[in-house]
């Protein structure tokens, strides 16, 4: 008990107790800042790290002629790849950040600032999470080349493709990629398998309908293009809205690729070199520009299977 007569003394422990309360904020103060700065130092290098990753994915979309298999991409520790894709805009923008796990601060902070691309094409979920990825490359050709896409997806991951035609099991399963596999049966696919299915099995993660020309997962059914393999599996890796939004970007450079090759061939014709493909691809410019989701396909497939028909005859191609 202290004794209100004795004043030293009531200084003395008033003089530690404020000394605590002092050197606790101290140490609050201190955390804080470190903390804060931490922070500050793992968003910065995840904003670069977002750009290296656009850099690192360039070279594998240079004219490219068939499909692409780099080497899996390593990331230092486990990270979280984010895609962004808005169809607004003349071409629709891709954006890519980053964020890496720390055993210091938050286990995960925000990502960094997103890179912006007006060329690229990923086809991935809306987070990749994973200490490795698997990324492949193809062309899309509608009917004539309009740009590379990307497949994006965590090296944890696995797929098993159920009774795919021999075209895809050859063209993916040649590519000897760990995590993707093919099998005739739904039961022989592995444990935590993503489960692709080519035929009526039930209990399959995705249904595909080469005759309908359909990808149906997460309660949803995409259109992809017919025989047209490149946005086929764009709708198998990537989550729903990504592939709309991605389908939606490729259309719209489809469709100012149209005005130029119109243009071209008005050029030809005037050389004396005729097509009569100007009023198709005119045509065809104003549908793509104006797609609108994935079921529009089933309408620009008839125009493109026109304007390729036509082209294939012709003594001066117009591509």
């Amino acid at each position: 008990m202290i004794n209100l007569k004795n004043k030293k003394g009531f200084e003395f422990s008033f003089g530690w107790l404020f000394s605590i309360i002092v050197g606790a904020v101290i140490i609050f103060l201190a955390i804080y800042f470190a903390m804060n700065i931490v922070s500050t130092g793992r968003n910065s290098q995840d904003t670069v790290a977002g750009s290296a990753l656009g850099v690192i994915l360039t070279p594998i979309e240079t004219s490219l002629e068939g499909i692409n298999k780099p080497e899996p991409i390593v990331f230092p520790v486990r990270t979280r790849v984010y895609n962004y894709c808005y169809g607004s805009g003349n071409f629709g923008e891709q954006k890519i950040a980053i964020a890496t796990q720390s055993g210091l601060g938050k286990k995960w902070e925000n990502p960094g600032v997103p890179s912006t691309y007006y060329n690229k094409y990923i086809f991935s979920k809306s987070t990749v999470e994973g200490s490795k990825a698997n990324v492949i490359a193809k062309p899309f050709a509608y009917p004539y080349k309009v740009g590379d896409v990307i497949y994006l997806w965590s090296a944890d991951d696995k797929y098993c493709f159920v009774s795919a035609p021999k075209d895809i099991e050859s063209e993916l399963g040649d590519l000897n990629i760990k995590g993707l596999n093919f099998t005739s049966t739904l039961a022989e696919c592995a444990k935590n398998s993503t489960t692709i299915c080519f035929s009526s099995f039930s209990g399959c993660d995705v249904i595909v309908s080469t005759i309908a020309n359909t990808v149906s997962k997460d309660g949803v059914t995409e259109m992809y293009p017919k025989d047209n393999n490149a946005l086929l599996y764009g709708a198998i890796f990537a989550d729903p809205g990504i592939y709309e939004c991605q389908a939606k970007r490729l259309m719209k450079r489809t469709g100012e690729l149209a005005f130029l090759y119109k243009s071209k061939s008005e050029l030809l014709a005037s050389k004396g070199c005729g097509s009569n493909l100007q009023d198709d691809l005119l045509v065809y410019s104003s549908a793509t520009l104006q797609f609108n989701s994935s079921a529009s396909f089933s309408q620009t497939d008839v125009q493109m299977e026109g304007i390729d028909g036509k082209n294939k005859y012709l003594a001066c191609k117009v591509y």
